[in-house]
């Protein structure tokens, strides 16, 4: 029986072995410097890249941190005026979901901004249908594709069994992060018994433009009524019944109901709403689509971002609770809001639509 005895080279062999194939060797190393420089490259350009390559050797017990998280007891905060504006503008949160995230995604979210709405219900196809938190959209197929239908199913949901019971209804991604205090504070200068909606503003497609999908944005009752009631009635080529590009044709039906775009920037022309992740926008590394766009300028710095900031959006399930550890489990001694906000600080007024149509992609 032969058994293989491995030897290592001498280095008369190794010199023969690199003068016989030093020029394959010179060709491998620079592929190999290649192929690293590609990485870093897009490392540097894509955040995803990099959060997709530390799940590959890290992994975090998200359901302890999210019973961590659910648990404010040890915190030395006063709530009196959030908890007051909990009571007078009550909002319906509908998240778009899929069942792969039950185990991660949607414990986090219901552990950080979910448990901040009245009520939140995760819109996806359950191995549970009898879950009172989700929304079962079987009969409507899962995929991109079908964004559209699954929001015109939670909107006309709400339409039927929640109308009297909420005064503003939320539609958010499962990557988006929301302030709710902060909402709330915005929609109190609002009347909800009129229609209208806030959110990232987009002026493309259609006269009033419309609001980004992924920054969420909230609709009045008055505004759901009059969607599912006028636009949900209407043909297809002025209210479309599903496909991918969700916001936009949601967009398109409001606008044909009735239901205006309200303005959700500071006086200061700061941003409520965000499309990405909050630091591209202080660091003005947003997507360069953005700029075309928004309805208004698009600001990096210190003028991105309202100081009553509502959202953000592409925010993972670990950099959700990483922003929330900043946002509500850490506080700065001495700094404090003062008595009374300037009443003026969210101007109440509808953006006037345009005459042109940008169509421009």
């Amino acid at each position: 029986m032969n058994v293989f005895r491995f030897r290592f080279p001498t280095i008369q062999q190794l010199k023969r072995s690199l003068k016989n194939h030093w020029g394959k060797l010179l060709i491998f190393c620079f592929l190999l410097v290649v192929f690293a420089g590609v990485l870093v490259l897009i490392a540097v350009q894509n955040e995803d890249f990099v959060i997709f390559a530390r799940s590959l050797f890290r992994s975090f017990d998200y359901k302890r941190l999210a019973k961590e998280y659910s648990d404010e007891s040890t915190l030395y905060v006063d709530t009196t005026k959030a908890d007051e504006l909990f009571k007078k503008v009550k909002i319906l949160c509908f998240v778009l979901t899929t069942s792969s995230k039950l185990d991660k995604t949607i414990p986090v979210v219901n552990a950080t901004w979910g448990q901040r709405c009245n009520r939140v219900l995760f819109v996806l196809c359950p191995p549970d249908k009898n879950n009172p938190h989700f929304l079962s959209t079987c009969h409507i197929g899962e995929g991109s594709s079908h964004l559209t239908a699954k929001v015109r199913h939670a909107f006309k949901v709400s339409y039927d069994n929640y109308l009297d019971d909420y005064d503003w209804f939320l539609k958010a991604d499962d990557d988006t992060y929301l302030v709710m205090e902060n909402l709330r504070y915005v929609l109190s200068h609002h009347d909800p018994n009129k229609p209208g909606y806030l959110g990232y503003h987009f002026q493309k497609f259609m006269h009033q433009g419309y609001a980004s999908g992924g920054a969420g944005y909230v609709v009045s009752r008055k505004g759901v009524k009059d969607l599912v009631e006028k636009g949900f009635q209407m043909d297809e080529e002025r209210c479309k019944k599903d496909g991918e590009i969700e916001d936009k044709y949601i967009g398109q039906c409001l606008e044909a109901s009735g239901v205006p775009v309200l303005s959700s920037i500071d006086r200061f022309e700061r941003q409520t709403f965000h499309t990405d992740k909050i630091w591209q926008h202080v660091w003005g590394t947003f997507p360069k689509y953005l700029v075309s766009y928004s309805r208004d300028p698009v600001k990096d710095g210190s003028n991105c971002c309202s100081q009553f900031l509502i959202s953000f959006h592409h925010v993972d399930a670990g950099a959700m609770i990483f922003v929330h550890q900043l946002l509500y489990r850490t506080s700065v001694y001495g700094r404090n809001l003062p008595q009374n906000i300037p009443s003026d600080l969210f101007p109440v007024k509808k953006v006037p639509p345009k005459d042109v149509i940008d169509n421009k992609i």
